[in-house]
């Protein structure tokens, strides 16, 4: 859907200054719908004498949108008399109350607003259509009055969508309440509050429930949680200004200690989660620091090397648990992981007489932790052996590792410039030796943990270069 300043730009007759100023009121357009309980048009003039060319259209959170005219889509120009009610706003600048035929038959109540620019000049008509109890006539103007407070980036919040939870009050610059819905008497019944609410001075209670109070002392508007008793409510208090005095005040309250109480669950789930983790990571770091002594006691060449490559793969599966005692989600970023795999294995395993280079390309990329430890030990393996074997003899090297996303697919790079496939292990073949155990859990876990495909191949000009695939869509 095109956006409000574009249709202006391209069909109307409004000036720059004038489609800026009409910008800054289109993220307000959803709030003031759902808070008016009615359809919202904004016309705007449009480049021929006696047309007007519709630029917004929002629906409330109550009306499904296949209720929405068909011929109501934002763009459409419409001739003067098809829209007698704007035109006249448009020209009079005056509010005008009338009807429209929304549907064959079918006539609704509107109210058409004047909107005004910087010199008073009416550059939009703001309609509001359906019908509404008694009652609720004044939120419609409330909701125009909000559509004239400038947005910040601070204050974006407070125009959130309204929702069936949510209770509005009305106030007065004197602290009289002057509307009050169902929701909202429920929740201030229930704090206190005793008797009818409109017509109630604010000022009479000691309590400041609706927050009203701080928002005519301050003119500021404000989002904060409140508690009473073992009740959690959340209040959005909006003050509306005009000549930089409090005209009303809307306070949106949410009834949210159910929500309130289930957050507080899943923090206390979330942190043993966290826990849990780090004790794991602490567990196979002891364990870890076992075979580190076990190889300082043995004389056996070959039985050092086995007990490194056990803890490598030990050191890769407490990488992801310490990142997960660090998250509040169980997604990992494989990225991170790759990093701090590269930088681990290059110090610990590189040898002294041989300088390698290392290079890390790729965008954040979130994995469940099933699926970031089983790559965590498949990285792990395929970066000892480039390593290792890769650089065999070579007084220096590069070992680069990319990660990239194509739409549902992850592609992984491993790539040396050492001596090649050709003076390597029979990386193709099935493994059966010991030497051969790594490639072998490699490829399981490719495999069948993450239903891709590992492919070797000669990189150019010399070295190896290891691809895997595996799809993202089926992890979730």
């Amino acid at each position: 859907m095109a956006s409000m300043e574009s249709i202006c730009r391209m069909q109307s007759a409004l000036s720059d200054v004038q489609i800026h100023i009409l910008k800054n009121s289109e993220e307000l357009l959803q709030f003031a719908s759902d808070l008016s309980h009615r359809e919202l048009l904004v016309f705007v003039p449009g480049r021929q004498e006696h047309t007007l060319v519709l630029a917004a259209h929002r629906s409330p959170f109550l009306q499904q949108a296949e209720n929405k005219e068909q011929t109501m889509v934002p763009g459409n120009v419409f001739a003067g008399y098809e829209e007698p009610i704007a035109l006249e706003v448009l020209q009079n600048g005056q509010l005008v109350q009338g009807c429209k035929e929304v549907d064959y038959g079918r006539i609704e109540p509107l109210s058409a607003y004047p909107f005004v620019d910087n010199g008073g000049l009416t550059m939009a008509v703001i309609v509001f259509i359906g019908k509404v109890e008694t009652n609720r006539e004044i939120l419609t103007e409330t909701a125009f009055l909000s559509l004239q407070v400038p947005i910040t980036k601070d204050s974006r919040a407070l125009y959130n969508r309204l929702s069936l939870q949510d209770g509005v009050v009305l106030i007065n610059c004197n602290g009289v309440i002057i509307y009050a819905d169902e929701m909202a008497e429920s929740i201030l019944h229930m704090r206190g509050y005793a008797g009818a609410l409109t017509g109630f001075n604010i000022y009479n209670s000691q309590t400041n429930l609706t927050g009203a109070k701080q928002a005519l002392a301050t003119r500021e508007g404000f989002i904060e949680n409140v508690t009473v008793g073992d009740v959690v409510f959340t209040r959005r208090v909006i003050p509306l200004l005009q000549r930089g005095k409090v005209h009303r005040v809307i306070a949106i309250l949410t009834e949210r200690t159910e929500l309130y109480r289930k957050e507080e669950e899943l923090m206390i789930k979330t942190s043993v989660i966290k826990e849990i983790h780090h004790r794991v990571k602490n567990n196979l770091q002891t364990i870890a620091s076992l075979l580190r002594m076990q190889m300082r006691r043995t004389d056996s060449q070959e039985a050092k090397n086995v007990l490194k490559e056990s803890l490598n793969r030990i050191l890769s599966i407490s990488l992801v648990h310490e990142i997960l005692s660090h998250h509040d989600e169980e997604n990992i970023d494989i990225s991170d992981v790759a990093k701090k795999l590269l930088e681990l294995l290059t110090h610990s395993m590189v040898s002294a007489e041989c300088h390698v280079d290392v290079h890390f390309e790729g965008n954040p990329l979130l994995l469940p932790s099933d699926a970031a430890t089983s790559l965590a030990l498949v990285l792990n393996e395929l970066i000892t052996n480039a390593i290792i074997h890769g650089f065999e003899g070579l007084r220096e090297g590069v070992l680069a590792v990319r990660i990239q996303q194509y739409d549902q697919e992850c592609v992984i790079c491993i790539r040396d410039n050492g001596i090649g496939m050709s003076h390597m292990p029979a990386v193709q073949q099935q493994p059966v030796k010991r030497s051969h155990l790594g490639l072998a859990i490699v490829r399981t876990l490719i495999e069948k943990d993450l239903k891709g495909t590992l492919q070797f191949q000669d990189a150019k000009p010399k070295g190896t270069e290891v691809i895997i695939q595996f799809p993202l869509i089926e992890r979730g």
